[in-house]
């Protein structure tokens, strides 16, 4: 008789490596800056936020999942975090079981709630409240999830173009502009860029009293979801196509729970470079000049891998080769 394994818990270390292209669109716009596309000031880099990577793959999961029980989503448009933890009494356990992004990424549990106290309680604050002007204890915990992404970096400087656009409608009626029919706006995109993210899974932070519960099945679920990120997320700033997962690895590590190498070397073994050719071999001097993946090659580093490291790749990309 077969035994289902899909709900052991992570046994040991998973890194994975995600390169996508952005195509005349806005990967990340910075509200705080007009919309702009995210850029490092003094490098030109582009970037895009964990938090930004992290909203996809929770919107991936709700999608395939469509928040049956178990795969709730905690971070959720319409939702109240404070809410949900009360409606759970702050239980640790039962917010585990029933919310896959807590089960993945953790999170910061506060309650205003009278009741008994939290597991894994890292504090406690005291507020006014504005109606009664009594003190509240608000009760604070943290649940560490076991997977971590790093910020999404360009491989080149990027440049980001600003365009004007005309609406045929104004926003709203100027009666010192009666005759008013369009309206003008901005619109900022980048014309062409290769991202990299990386990111890894501790199976440390999955098990025993204080872990999440982390198990293989969400582990593919995981891997499902960054494999199909940019599905169903277009919008007016990334239309659809503008976007897409080029190259994918995961790393999985199977002798120990930290890993069988060095972090940071297993990560580093997914290289994308520029080459400065198109796709119809045509020389390209500058990255900022590219405009399509021609002008990139990734390889895939084995040099001295352990054995017991099982690499599994996916992305559209075919052009990758082992150095």
């Amino acid at each position: 008789m077969s035994t289902d394994t899909s709900k052991d818990l992570i046994k040991s270390r998973v890194d994975f490596v995600l390169v996508f292209s952005v195509d005349n669109a806005n990967p990340n716009g910075d509200p705080g800056y007009d919309n702009r596309p995210r850029m490092d000031a003094y490098t030109g880099h582009g970037f895009v936020t964990d938090v930004c990577i992290k909203r996809k793959i929770r919107n991936r999961v709700e999608v395939i999942k469509k928040l049956t029980d178990g795969y709730n989503i905690w971070v959720r448009s319409g939702t109240y975090l404070r809410d949900t933890v009360d409606k759970y009494g702050g239980d640790k356990d039962k917010l585990c079981k029933q919310f896959f992004d807590i089960r993945a990424f953790g999170g910061v549990l506060t309650s205003d709630s009278d009741s008994g106290g939290e597991e894994g309680q890292t504090g406690e604050t005291e507020k006014k409240t504005k109606k009664s002007g009594k003190n509240v204890k608000s009760k604070v915990s943290q649940i560490r999830g076991p997977v971590s992404i790093q910020y999404a970096k360009s491989v080149a400087p990027v440049i980001v173009e600003d365009d004007e656009i005309t609406r045929v409608c104004p926003t709203k009626f100027d009666p010192k502009k009666p005759d008013k029919q369009t309206e003008m706006g901005r619109k900022k995109r980048v014309p062409f860029a290769v991202y990299v993210t990386k990111g890894s899974v501790s199976a440390r932070l999955a098990e025993g009293d204080k872990g999440t519960g982390f198990s293989v099945e969400d582990l593919n679920l995981l891997k499902t979801a960054m494999e199909t990120l940019f599905l169903n997320d277009e919008s007016t700033a990334r239309p659809i196509g503008s976007m897409i997962v080029q190259k994918g690895v995961f790393f999985t590590h199977s002798l120990s729970k930290d890993g069988d190498e060095a972090v940071h070397k297993t990560l580093d073994r997914l290289k994308v470079e520029f080459v400065g050719k198109d796709e119809n071999g045509v020389k390209v001097d500058k990255p900022e000049k590219a405009r399509d993946m021609g002008c990139y090659k990734i390889s895939l580093d084995k040099t001295d891998l352990p054995s017991s490291i099982q690499i599994e790749e996916f992305g559209d990309y075919a052009a990758v080769v082992d150095a």
